[in-house]
């Protein structure tokens, strides 16, 4: 069995990575499938990022395979949280299996999504 490369998480696993776009912009990146097992590490990692002085959080999906019910509600709380502290949550690069999450459940009209994170953080900065 071949070992996992480091942009590919384990079963069961997700991978994500962070950074400061700019003082107030922070980009978080999930790699894998976003459901009840992965959604506490993604919800980590945006609130380290919040917590270092984000306000916005730009989700950059594209690395996302699966988004289920538990990644949908954590998508729904981060935007709650988001306008809370006077900030916006966008979505980048949300792959098809993603969309048509958001789409079928409603949700593509609370957010807005751009093809890549540097379009979603554009007019943030």
């Amino acid at each position: 069995m071949a070992a996992d490369g480091p942009d590919q998480p384990a079963p069961d696993t997700i991978g994500v990575s962070a950074s400061l776009l700019s003082p107030q912009v922070a980009v978080v990146r999930p790699v894998g499938d976003v459901d009840t097992a992965s959604a506490a590490p993604l919800r980590s990692a945006i609130t380290e990022q919040v917590d270092a002085g984000a306000k916005h959080v730009v989700l950059d999906l594209s690395g996302v395979e699966f988004m289920g019910s538990a990644g949908l509600a954590l998508l729904i709380a981060e935007r709650e949280a988001a306008i809370a502290r006077e900030g916006e949550l966008r979505l980048a690069g949300v792959p098809r299996t993603a969309g048509r999450a958001l789409s079928l459940t409603g949700l593509t009209e609370l957010f807005d999504t751009y093809p890549d994170a540097d379009a979603a953080a554009a007019d943030l900065r």
